[in-house]
């Protein structure tokens, strides 16, 4: 009865509208958020064509929104005509950014784009951006001449050095896919601890709306069998929907490692999945199960982890063991040795976690089992056969 429950709550869970609304929301977060954001600041840093300097601003405090419109141009103006004497560009492959040859069309390209910048006296930043797309386009796309890629390589300008130390060490000691992988944790924990509530919330009180009552009141199976079923279910789903995204993660790494000829981990993905986001599902199921046992109704788990989840959502590092917050911040690019002080705090937060969701699904069986109870004048001790 056990597996009957089981895969009949995955067929349900597979063919529900919940389920379709949690797989696009949370890859759409994962493509607009870790995909993107790799996109633009690139993996492996590329030595700039051209060297800058802010004399009103140093260190990390440099940055493309505290340059002024004219040194947007200058950069840029300089910049292109380095990229047409060397005759090679600064291009975007997946989330890999590298020099490539340019043949002599793209070469003219350039050289009217540096002829225009000379003539044109850009007022505006709108204008500004509207050329820099314009020479994108005309080169191809997907070049540092992108308004979106533009301003990421001109912040890296500054510490293209540092920048290039710190990937050698991600690589070194992370095989570059560990320090990304936390950053993949970071993401999709904060997608999952959001959607996932949609999908457990209803899922004890559906039977009731479906009016299966006689069955769940009076069938063989034991409470924690039939809780326990779903309860796998649920997570199995979740988890498959996470690890589907892990692959695809792994799969843009792998090309990225091909491009480069740099060893990546092709489990590190997954290892920070299973590690820091299968406790955050286990903990969302076990939490909606309680509340809507208790208060009869899906929306009132959606309610509360809602404000649990704004709760949880800061600091965005670590401070100790944080036991009330249910999922990981970690948004930093930072090979293992600097991520180690972290490690003894979160890996507690998560065994806690855990434990907490064991306890609530424990107390999700003692009340599914009282409610059943309920039927027959409130006892909750069932005949053999019959009700046990």
């Amino acid at each position: 009865m056990f597996r009957k429950i089981f895969i009949k709550e995955v067929k349900e869970q597979l063919k529900s509208l919940s389920i379709l609304i949690l797989i696009v929301s949370i890859f759409l977060f994962y493509y607009t958020q870790f995909i993107c954001d790799m996109k633009v600041d690139g993996i492996k840093p590329a030595p700039p064509r051209v060297n800058y300097s802010n004399e009103n601003t140093s260190g990390e405090e440099q940055s493309y929104n505290s340059a002024t419109l004219e040194e947007l141009i200058e950069y840029t103006y300089k910049s292109m005509k380095a990229d047409y004497e060397l005759e090679s560009i600064l291009r975007i492959k997946g989330i890999n950014m590298s020099y490539e040859k340019i043949n002599e069309e793209q070469r003219q390209i350039l050289a009217m784009a540096i002829e225009e910048m000379e003539k044109t006296n850009f007022q505006f930043n709108q204008e500004y951006d509207a050329f820099i797309e314009k020479v994108d386009k005309a080169l191809g796309g997907n070049t540092i001449y992108s308004e979106e890629n533009n301003f990421s390589s001109f912040m890296r300008t500054r510490t293209s050095n540092e920048d290039m130390e710190l990937y050698n060490t991600i690589l070194k000691e992370d095989k570059v896919t560990g320090a990304y992988g936390r950053i993949f944790a970071d993401y999709i924990g904060i997608s999952i601890g959001f959607f996932t509530v949609f999908v457990t919330a209803f899922t004890l009180t559906k039977d009731k709306r479906y009016n299966s009552n006689e069955l769940i009141y009076t069938t063989s199976v034991s409470s924690y069998k039939y809780i326990l079923g779903k309860y796998l279910a649920n997570i199995l789903v979740t988890s498959l929907i996470v690890f589907i995204v892990a692959g695809h993660a792994t799969w843009q790494f792998h090309d990225f490692s091909m491009l480069t000829g740099d060893n990546i981990s092709y489990t590190a993905f997954f290892k920070y999945s299973i590690l820091w986001i299968i406790p955050t599902i286990m903990f969302i199921t076990s939490l909606s199960y309680v509340l809507q046992l208790i208060f009869d109704n899906g929306i009132v788990p959606i309610i509360v982890q809602f404000f649990y989840w704004l709760h949880s959502m800061t600091p965005l590092t670590p401070q100790g063991v944080q036991p009330t917050k249910y999922f990981i911040r970690f948004n930093r690019v930072i090979p293992y040795s600097q991520f180690q002080p972290f490690i003894k705090y979160i890996y507690l937060n998560r065994i806690l976690f855990t434990v907490f969701s064991l306890v609530l699904l424990f107390v999700a069986i003692k009340l599914w089992d009282r409610k059943r109870g309920d039927i027959n004048n409130g006892f909750s001790f069932r005949k053999k056969g019959i009700l046990q």
